[in-house]
């Protein structure tokens, strides 16, 4: 079953949105930020879908060479894996990044500590963390396949339409992935559009995440976008 992000009603309240997609699947990923930012399970509780979340990526940072934001952005994401154990949910979050040119190795080293925090945290609420690959935005961490060696410790989540603007999609495609984001682009910009509005080898990334069996989350910006996407998913044997 393809899972379906948040984000394409992310202009709503949390619960209105997951009353919109009962209708629609039965695997939703929370984009826990925003609009629809979980400071509990309660609201997510009130449905039987299987959940993931994405954990808060605004204004969080756990590469900050800052110790006082680096903590905080642990402490975000730790209340996001406490409330995912709750769900039985597993958890994306994003791989930092460096503030200043020439802080990589300060701030290579204030990563690792967080994700072993990260780490203790997900192993006491039971479940799994996923770190998401960046587009190639400046200083961010994990826009490349280079720097998987930081991760590979971790499971990984692929976003397709990031490793397609980094241009390194056949590449990402060879790493060990559990957990995928799906969302198509013309490698200019991070639109996050329908599937088959861009530029992707859909054929290609979809005949690999069946290979592997993989459920990918459909994170786009839109219902309609949703809907235009499922008729691409279904033409691939994807429901």
């Amino acid at each position: 079953m393809t899972g379906i992000s948040t984000s394409c009603l992310g202009d709503i309240p949390l619960e209105d949105a997951l009353e919109i997609l009962s209708g629609t699947t039965d695997f939703v990923e929370i984009m826990d930020d925003g609009p629809h930012y979980c400071q509990s399970a309660e609201i997510p509780d009130q449905f039987s879908f299987r959940y993931s979340l994405h954990a808060p990526s605004r204004g969080v940072n756990i590469a900050s060479t800052l110790e006082p934001i680096r903590r905080a952005s642990v402490e975000v994401i730790s209340e996001s894996l406490t409330i995912a154990g709750e769900l039985n949910a597993n958890v994306v979050i994003h791989p930092g990044y460096c503030a200043w040119a020439g802080g990589r190795a300060l701030s290579l080293r204030a990563l690792r500590h967080s994700l072993d925090e990260i780490r203790m945290v997900a192993d006491d609420s039971g479940i799994t963390f996923f770190v998401e690959n960046m587009p190639k935005w400046p200083y961010f961490f994990f826009c490349t396949p280079d720097d998987y060696p930081e991760f590979e410790a971790c499971e990984i989540c692929l976003d397709v339409g990031h490793a397609f603007l980094s241009g390194a999609l056949d590449s990402f495609l060879s790493l060990p992935f559990t957990h995928c984001h799906i969302h198509d682009n013309s490698g200019t910009e991070d639109s996050h559009s329908s599937l088959g509005d861009g530029s992707i080898d859909w054929k290609n990334v979809l005949g690999i995440l069946k290979q592997r069996n993989v459920e990918p989350v459909l994170e786009v910006r839109s219902p309609d976008a949703v809907e235009a996407s499922f008729t691409l998913l279904k033409s691939f044997g994807f429901h």
